[in-house]
């Protein structure tokens, strides 16, 4: 049997408690190496993503609000007139130029000038002279009805009798409306600054179109003019003008005139210039001009009152 002494207990002892002590101490270069790196917080990297993410759906989704405001919607707009019934799409429309269709709008434009002329039609008068001695009859050109009693306004033109014959006497200018019956006519007033006449029919139960504010005009605005035929043209310019004024005074008038593209023949003085909503905007003068309705309110309003 071994001996055992309480010596060697303790020694014993001694190299265990030191293994131990190694084993649980820090290694001092590992440590050293830990406290020299920098401190870098898991958050910042999440933060970055997150703030990423915002702005990525962000851009996405104003892209693709873009493309329907712009593209989508107005589409169905006219893909599906219905669902003009609702205003918040209504709406769209009336801010959008952007137009997808391009057939759908060109029936929809021409069946607007179809409509327009339709409603106008009615309210325009042909004038024309006639030989008592030779009963041949010449269109001198056209005029509209202003109110359903006879009155008409037309170009000073249109009711000169022409030096066809020696003697004047013999041609006498009548008005022949849409139904056919031709009358003779009276002269109420002329306006020599814009050569635009009034005269009168004895009838009554006419119809009438009223003369539209021609202040919201625009360049590039399709435009209609009637007489027996029918042309359509493109407003190209503005013109202010300085014309003679028929009063007594000497003092210049000025005078608005609104040009289209192509130059028209005399036979549409005084015919009725008009927009593809079937308003009365000018009435035409010679060439490629006409007077624009707020032009000549208050000379109709005079006539009117018989102020000649």
């Amino acid at each position: 049997m071994k001996n055992i002494t309480i010596k060697s207990l303790r020694d014993k002892q001694k190299d265990t408690t030191r293994d131990t002590d190694d084993f649980f101490k820090k290694p001092k270069e590992k440590t050293d190496e830990l406290e020299d790196l920098p401190y870098k917080p898991r958050k910042t990297k999440f933060i970055f993503k997150a703030v990423f993410s915002i702005i990525f759906v962000f851009v996405i989704g104003g892209v693709g609000g873009i493309i329907i405001d712009r593209f989508a919607l107005p589409y169905l707009l006219v893909k599906y007139p219905e669902l003009n019934q609702h205003e918040f799409l209504r709406r769209v429309t009336e801010r959008t130029t952007i137009v997808e269709v391009t057939k759908e709008v060109k029936i929809s434009e021409d069946k607007a000038v179809v409509e327009a002329i339709k409603k106008v039609s009615p309210s325009v008068v042909e004038i024309i002279e006639f030989s008592n001695e030779t009963n041949n009859s010449l269109y001198k050109g056209a005029g509209i009805l202003l109110t359903n009693d006879g009155y008409i306004i037309t170009s000073i033109t249109n009711i000169t009798p022409s030096e066809k014959d020696s003697s004047e006497e013999n041609n006498i200018i009548k008005i022949k409306v849409k139904n056919g019956k031709t009358y003779e006519t009276e002269l109420v007033k002329i306006d020599l600054s814009t050569g635009l006449a009034i005269i009168k029919i004895q009838e009554n139960n006419l119809p009438v179109i009223a003369l539209s504010n021609s202040e919201n005009l625009s360049l590039g605005e399709k435009v209609i003019i009637i007489d027996s035929a029918v042309i359509t043209d493109i407003i190209s310019k503005f013109i202010d003008d300085y014309a003679t004024s028929s009063a007594k005074t000497d003092k210049p008038i000025l005078q608005k005139r609104i040009k289209i593209i192509n130059s028209l023949k005399s036979s549409f003085n005084g015919s009725p210039v008009i927009n593809t909503k079937g308003e009365i905007i000018g009435i035409s003068q010679s060439g490629n001009l006409f007077i624009p309705t707020n032009q000549v309110q208050d000379f109709i309003a005079s006539a009117m009152n018989k102020d000649i």
